[in-house]
């Protein structure tokens, strides 16, 4: 994986699971990374751009919920 697009997706996930205290920095350290790829887009590039974002994040948040490798057999 693209290893900016996986910050971009690690960020996410932190202010998706922030405390209220955290939220605040979580969320502007996500805007902080969105800004610079959002102002190279069109308006509508930039809607296709999150959803596109929305469908890797979850794709994303599955694989992280599956073991990594098969456990050894017994």
């Amino acid at each position: 994986m693209n290893p900016d697009l996986e910050k971009l997706l690690a960020a996410m996930e932190a202010r998706d699971t922030a405390s209220p205290a955290q939220f605040t920095d979580a969320d502007a350290e996500l805007e902080r990374l969105l800004a610079p790829i959002l102002e190279r887009l069109s308006p509508t590039g930039r809607g296709d751009f999150l959803r596109s974002l929305q469908s890797r994040y979850r794709a994303y948040l599955k694989a992280k919920d599956r073991p990594s490798s098969l456990p050894p057999s017994a």
